[in-house]
């Protein structure tokens, strides 16, 4: 109630925000708001339309007596007789609304158009007889026991007077105010009613009441929504844990967590406990690819249920909005919001000029937080940000210790981890069973990459980092060698004839660049319904594609890598990997997808192909042989049949002598190589 609060008797520029320390804190503990407020603009129906969330959610009313902004030719026009001045307020109302159409780009005029529509928010127009300004500024809140507060001063009902301007009010509550409490409702009642000497006082005119409500959606916006009938979501007692332990760390810090174990819904959950502890804040998400802003935009309208802006793709289309959320938020105009933007946005020197100006509660989401380098991000506002939470499964970066460290001191240390052993054991991941298919890597193929080795080696001794870029191109193309092997297609061919071609759904197949035609045309010709899914694919195909993937339609589908971080394909019971690198991120991001619970779904089932020089020197075998067992190694420890899938290799690493390697995942073997390489 409004007599809970602790007011001030003058609110001033000065020494006040009176926007947020008077004008809002009003408002959450009113049902009815009554304005005398000077000028009708585009700016004050912005104001009207922000910072309401608890007032309209308890159906609250809002009556605006404004003053039509006329100018002086307008006056002149008047008096000499030229138009009628209701002709003239009506026409000025009107450039007004459309004025407002042109600068306000959120959703704003859909707020005001469904407040009318709800008459939850009522405008009369206030001009006085003889041609001068109406200029009084006063206002009334009530509450739900008819408990009030009055006030008056200098501040216009706009965003400059409410947050910018040097202004001053006067306030009055409680009882030895009680009789200016009631001059102030009699006053606006006489002003509503048109009974004040010397005003006219008329209704909204019906052209601009129309064009106002030509502006309203189909359905109402979040900010009318009721609150009270959604349901609240509970985190699991592992997420729980995640957000205590990164509580626990001051904010900071990094949940590392198994692929499809609900890292999205866990970081909002702890967004809304922080904007909860904080009673406000704004929450910036990052993500590596454009198609995932809208998956998490609809992670965000389920848990959040906050206004959000995507800031992706060109400038121009979110660069204002951005700019003007920022700087309503640091005057307290509004109190939440989430941006969602790609890193590649966010890298842009447009995107962190904005949020190098972001003062107050925020925090900073990294989605695959790995992909923050240095190079992008060295000077990116992070200091404006007083909480940061990084997510991912694999967050060390693969033979880049430094930028590890750089990602790590901006964002945080692992405050909490999740594996998929835990995952599996506990339900929240789905078991599954893992066939390894030994493929020849045949003696014209191992020569030619023994050549690309003995280049690889003259650059490393250069030192120049000139050739950086050649030494990329060069292990791009030794690493496609092994992804492109000529027996390693023919024979998933021949393994994938076995299946029952019929009954077959929910299959994935991961091919290398450059063969995913080939692939699907194979496939295809068996009779099987599949589709291609890489960057080919514009985002809205791709949804359908999914859609058709989920129910069957669709029986297999073939990627690169667009399916490997954020893309979520639950219902996928059965995977092949033609390639993959020996970067352990890419093929524990793409088991994870697999691994994803779903309605029916008990087990699932990972094909490998594993290219190995059988019958080659010791060298030639060792070299192939470390490259491909660490995701032999990592896939077997945790699957059902891990004692099986072994038998099956271990004899022909036993040739070699060379049995250990079923055992040492990527990182034991990142860290044999470090040794040897210092």
């Amino acid at each position: 109630m409004l007599r809970d609060l602790d007011l001030k008797l003058q609110y001033r520029s000065s020494h006040d925000n009176i926007y947020e320390n008077f004008y809002k804190k009003c408002l959450n503990n009113s049902i009815n708001y009554d304005r005398a407020a000077g000028y009708f603009t585009s700016e004050s129906l912005k104001v009207i339309a922000e910072g309401l969330d608890t007032f309209l959610l308890n159906e609250g009313k809002i009556r605006i007596v404004a003053n039509p902004n006329l100018k002086n030719e307008d006056i002149e026009a008047i008096e000499k007789g030229y138009i009628a001045k209701e002709q003239l307020i009506e026409n000025r109302l009107l450039e007004e609304v459309e004025v407002c159409y042109r600068t306000i780009e959120d959703d704003t005029l859909n707020v005001l158009s469904w407040l009318i529509y709800k008459n939850q928010l009522d405008i009369k127009i206030a001009f006085t007889k003889n041609n001068s300004i109406y200029h009084e500024k006063f206002g009334i809140f009530t509450d739900e026991e008819g408990g009030s507060v009055a006030f008056s001063g200098s501040a216009n009902e706009t965003f400059s007077g409410l947050g910018m301007n040097f202004e001053k009010v006067d306030v009055f509550f409680g009882e030895r105010d009680k009789h200016r409490i009631e001059n102030a409702r009699r006053d606006f009642e006489y002003l509503w009613e048109d009974n004040t000497n010397g005003l006219n006082v008329i209704d909204l005119p019906k052209s601009i009441k129309k064009k106002l409500l030509d502006y309203r959606s189909k359905t109402p916006p979040y900010i009318l929504q009721k609150k009270k009938n959604e349901k609240k979501i509970e985190p699991r007692d592992y997420q729980k844990s995640a957000i205590d332990h990164w509580n626990e760390a001051g904010n900071n810090g990094i949940l590392e967590m198994a692929t499809g174990t609900g890292k999205t819904i866990t970081s909002l959950l702890a967004a809304q406990e922080y904007q909860i502890k904080y009673k406000r804040g704004v929450v910036l998400i990052i993500v590596p690819f454009q198609h995932l802003v809208d998956q998490w935009e609809k992670d965000i309208n389920f848990i959040l249920h906050q206004k959000n802006l995507k800031c992706m793709g060109n400038s121009k289309s979110w660069i204002n909005k951005a700019n003007r959320i920022v700087q309503d938020f640091n005057l307290g105009i509004i109190d939440n919001y989430v941006i969602i933007t790609t890193y590649s946005a966010a890298s842009s020197l447009h995107f962190k000029k904005i949020f190098n100006k972001l003062k107050g509660p925020s925090l900073l989401i990294a989605d695959e937080c790995h992909y923050i380098t240095y190079k992008g991000f060295n000077d990116f506002p992070f200091n404006s940000f007083t909480a940061t939470l990084g997510l991912s499964a694999t967050p060390d970066r693969w033979w880049d210790e430094e930028g590890t460290r750089y990602m790590k001191s901006k964002i945080g240390e692992v405050v909490y981890e999740y594996t998929l052993e835990q995952a599996i054991e506990n339900g929240k991941l789905t078991r599954y069973n893992y066939e390894p298919h030994i493929v020849e890597f045949n003696e014209i193929e191992m020569r030619e990459y023994n050549k690309l080795s003995k280049r690889i080696i003259n650059l490393l001794n250069k030192e120049d980092k000139e050739d950086e870029e050649q030494l990329t191109k060069l292990y791009n193309q030794r690493a496609n060698l092994i992804n492109k092997a000529q027996n390693k297609f023919w024979q998933f061919i021949e393994d994938f004839k076995k299946e029952n071609l019929n009954e077959l759904k929910h299959t994935l197949v991961y091919c290398a660049k450059g063969e995913i035609d080939r692939v699907v045309k194979e496939i295809s010709k068996l009779g099987v319904k599949v589709s291609r899914f890489n960057s080919e694919v514009n985002n809205r195909d791709r949804s359908e594609i999914l859609k058709q993937f989920e129910n069957g339609t669709i029986q297999v589908l073939v990627a690169i890598k667009c399916l490997d971080e954020g893309v979520d394909v639950p219902a996928t019971k059965t995977a092949y990997f033609l390639a993959s690198t020996s970067n352990p991120r890419e093929f524990v991001q793409r088991r994870g997808r697999i691994l994803r619970t779903y309605k029916g779904k008990s087990c699932a089932q990972i094909h490998d192909y594993i290219v190995l020089p059988l019958g080659l020197s010791f060298d030639d075998f060792f070299k192939i042989a470390s490259k491909e067992f660490p995701r032999f190694s990592e896939f077997s420890s945790s699957a059902d049949n891990s004692a099986t899938c072994k038998r099956g290799v271990i004899e022909i690493l036993d040739e070699y002598n060379l049995t250990n390697l079923m055992y040492k995942k990527p990182w034991d073997v990142y860290k044999e190589m470090k040794e040897l390489y210092s």
